[in-house]
C-alpha cells in the first residue's frame, strides 16, 4: 500500500488499483472531485509520481461519476431553473440548449491543476464535469469569425476588444489577425453560463492515447526547435490515460436584447456541430448536437 502525500497520507492510501482509506474512515460516492483529484498525490518511494499513480484517481472518478449524485444533480439543475425564470422576470431573454455530445467529450485537458496533471472542467463548489462558459462564448465566437458574420455584430453580441479577421493588405502572407484597436472595450450583451448535466448525471469514461514516440515528444517539450531525441520505431509505445464525458448538458444563455440573445444561440448551436468543443476534435471527440428548449422545457 502506498500513502498518499502530505496530511492526507494518515488517511489515504492506494494499492495501485484503488483509493482506499484508513480503518475508522470512509470515502463517501459523493465526495467532492475537485478536492480529490487536486489534493491526493501517491509518489513512489523515491518521490517520482509515476503514470500508474494516475490509476487510482482515474478509476474513482469512472467508478463514481466524478462525485455526481444523483438527488444532488437534480437539485441543482432545479435551482438553475428557477434562477432563469428570476432572470425572465427581470426583462432578461433567456435561452436554454440542450447539448448531447455524439461521442464524448475532452474538455479541460490543458487544465492539469493537481500533482498526477489530470486534466478535465470541473465545477468550482460541486466538482462535477461542466462546460465553462467561456468555452462557449469562445466556440460562439470561433464560428461567427469563420463564417463572416459582421465584426460589429459580433463586438455587440460578445463584447470587445476581439481580433479582428486577418488584414486585407497587399502583399500580406503572415494570415495572422490585426490587433484588437485600442480603445474598444465593451461588454456583450450576451451572457454564457457554465453548462451542467441536465438533471441526470454525466458519465465518465477512462479513455488512452497511446504515443509511440514518447521520447521525441518529451524532448520537443518546452519550446525546443530541434529534437533532443529523433523519432524512431525502436521507441516503446507508452499508453497514457485521460478522463473524458458524455450525457446532456444544460446550455443557458441570457441578455437584455432578445435578438441577440438569439443569435448567440444560432452560432453556438452551429459551431457545436461544425467546430466541436474541448481538444481532440479531430478525434471525434467534442462534436455537439444543441437542441433549442421552449420555456416550458426549459424549466422541467
Amino acid at each position: 500500500m502506498t500513502a498518499a502525500a502530505g496530511p492526507l497520507g494518515r488517511v489515504v492510501e492506494s494499492d495501485g488499483r484503488a483509493i482506499k482509506l484508513r480503518t475508522g474512515y470512509q470515502l463517501a460516492p459523493d465526495a467532492n472531485a475537485l478536492i480529490i483529484i487536486n489534493r491526493l498525490a501517491f509518489p513512489d518511494r523515491h518521490g517520482v509520481l509515476e503514470e500508474k499513480a494516475r490509476r487510482p484517481l482515474l478509476r474513482w472518478a469512472a467508478d463514481t461519476r466524478l462525485g455526481q449524485d444523483a438527488d444532488l444533480v437534480r437539485d441543482v439543475a432545479a435551482r438553475r431553473a428557477r434562477m432563469l425564470d428570476d432572470l425572465r422576470a427581470a426583462g432578461q431573454a433567456v435561452i436554454r440548449l440542450r447539448a448531447e455530445p455524439e461521442w464524448r467529450l475532452a474538455v479541460g485537458l490543458g487544465n492539469r491543476a493537481n500533482p498526477h496533471e489530470i486534466g478535465l472542467a470541473l465545477h468550482g463548489s460541486y466538482g462535477w464535469p461542466v462546460i465553462p462558459g467561456s468555452s462557449l462564448k469562445g466556440l460562439a465566437a470561433a464560428w461567427a469569425t469563420a463564417s463572416g458574420i459582421p465584426d460589429a455584430d459580433i463586438r455587440r453580441v460578445l463584447g470587445s476588444p476581439r481580433p479582428s479577421r486577418p488584414a486585407a493588405t497587399a502583399g500580406s502572407t503572415t494570415g495572422r489577425d490585426r490587433p484588437p484597436v485600442r480603445g474598444d472595450q465593451g461588454r456583450g450583451t450576451v451572457s454564457f453560463l457554465d453548462a451542467i448535466p441536465a438533471g441526470e448525471p454525466a458519465s465518465v469514461a477512462v479513455d488512452v492515447l497511446t504515443p509511440h514516440v514518447k521520447p521525441y515528444y518529451d524532448s520537443m517539450a518546452g519550446g525546443h526547435r530541434r529534437p533532443r531525441v529523433p523519432p524512431a520505431e525502436y521507441h516503446n509505445p507508452v499508453p497514457l490515460n485521460f478522463l473524458t464525458v458524455s450525457g446532456a448538458f444544460a446550455v443557458d444563455l441570457y441578455g437584455p436584447d432578445g435578438r441577440d440573445t438569439g443569435l448567440a444561440a444560432g452560432w453556438l448551436t452551429a459551431a457545436g456541430d461544425e467546430f466541436g468543443a474541448g481538444a481532440k476534435t479531430a478525434a471525434g471527440y467534442g462534436y455537439l448536437t444543441l437542441t433549442r428548449l421552449d420555456d416550458a422545457e426549459a424549466g422541467a
